[in-house]
């Protein structure tokens, strides 16, 4: 045995940081988080998978080894966040969901803003997902039969999403700079849950007062 053999005289590996994600669930949980918030702020386009690993303080070759590669972690990242919305949206039904950029539903709508206009698939999980979850909802607090729950849950989150991309324009454009943005936003809450509470098919639309 030379010396560089015998075991005694083997020098170790290098440390790590304390607290540095370890393990493939921590190192995912690590990963998915910080594309999360890079995908939010810059897009997707705009990040490298080095850029998350750094921000995920994590190697880049375990994010290749337990998510896969950039598209796989693209979509994956977006799954992830359907799952944490529909929770909230379970864990705090008909309270509405926070407009922060960092918040989930902020993320969730910016990544989701970014797959289409990429022209990337938005595939929704179908036993567990943020529309899914609003219907279960409106089920149980209005009962309103499946498919029309299905149907207004589709609904609200459509005005979310929009409402969420489009607010500065559409404050702007309806020239309603001089409201309290929390009075517009707690307003659409307001009239997300009265669409909710609507049965399909809808009440006969009311008449116009020219007719």
């Amino acid at each position: 045995m030379t010396p560089s053999e015998d075991p005694q005289n083997r020098r170790p590996g290098p440390k790590r940081p304390p607290g540095t994600p370890s393990g493939r669930d921590q190192v995912r949980r690590a990963a998915l988080d910080a594309a999360a918030s890079l995908f939010a702020e810059r897009g997707i386009d705009r990040v490298s998978v080095r850029e998350i690993a750094d921000s995920a303080n994590v190697h880049v070759a375990l994010i290749r080894r337990y998510i896969g590669n950039r598209e796989e972690l693209v979509l994956k990242v977006f799954d992830d966040l359907s799952i944490q919305l529909a929770a909230l949206i379970a864990e705090h039904p008909l309270s509405g969901q926070p407009h922060g950029p960092e918040t989930v539903m902020g993320k969730w709508v910016r990544l989701a803003s970014s797959l289409v206009i990429s022209g990337r698939p938005l595939l929704a999980n179908d036993e567990f997902n943020p529309v899914h979850a609003m219907a279960r909802t409106i089920m149980d607090a209005y009962g309103l039969d499946q498919r029309a729950a299905h149907l207004r849950a589709a609904q609200i989150v459509a005005a979310a999403l929009g409402w969420r991309i489009f607010e500065d324009y559409l404050v702007e454009a309806g020239e309603l700079c001089e409201v309290p943005i929390e009075t517009l936003r707690d307003e659409l809450a307001r009239s997300a849950r009265r669409l909710g509470a609507t049965p399909w098919p809808s009440p006969p639309d009311p008449a116009p007062r020219w007719d």
